[in-house]
């Protein structure tokens, strides 16, 4: 399988300097990457994981959201394979990721170069960033996560999101919104996320 992750660069400078009145430049790195990618084509039937409980802290479509997602310390090693952060509050340059184990995917029928039967997950996702008055500092749409290529319906998926302060953030409150997307159903889930910069 071939891991394939998405860095996308987007300019802080002009937006910190128009809200905040700060003297930024640069660029902040954002990635996400869903573990076990690989490319194959569609043959485009899908097949849904089906549906839980939701935790709550999600704004969802149909059923798919979030069964757990939160701040580590480093990028996880595997599903359930993490370092819980024990704060929201990060140093100016501090890398922030997010684990996030989605639910209620589908799946799209595909088949490899010998014509073997296998299941593809994929995802999409977006963010913002705030000031804790909802102001939006900046963001990225359509940030490509990628796809898994698997014999099984895999349901053991996590997602670790990471945004890089390639320029350090100035210190006090933000939220980060996440948004997560299968691309297989259209579906979709939001995650607000408070930070503080200290």
């Amino acid at each position: 399988m071939k891991n394939k992750s998405s860095k996308i660069v987007f300019l802080f400078a002009l937006l910190f300097l128009a809200v905040m009145g700060s003297s930024l430049n640069g660029s902040n790195h954002e990635q996400a990457n869903a573990q076990g990618l690989s490319d194959t084509n569609s043959t485009g039937d899908t097949n849904s994981t089906g549906d839980t409980n939701s935790t709550g802290d999600t704004n969802s479509t149909g059923g798919f959201y979030s069964n757990k997602d939160l701040f580590v310390t480093s990028e996880p090693s595997g599903f359930g394979i993490y370092e819980e952060k024990n704060s929201t509050s990060y140093s100016p340059g501090e890398s922030i990721i997010l684990y996030i184990e989605p639910v209620g995917f589908e799946y799209n029928n595909v088949t490899d170069e010998d014509g073997t039967p296998l299941f593809s997950i994929d995802f999409g996702a977006s963010f913002l960033i705030t000031s804790s008055n909802g102001t939006i500092l900046g963001g990225q749409e359509n940030v490509p996560i990628g796809n898994i290529i698997s014999h099984n319906q895999n349901k053991e998926v996590f997602i670790p999101f990471t945004v890089t302060q390639s320029v350090p953030f100035p210190a006090g409150d933000y939220v980060i919104i996440y948004k997560i997307t299968d691309e297989n159903s259209g579906k979709t889930f939001e995650l607000n996320k408070n930070i503080t910069i200290k």
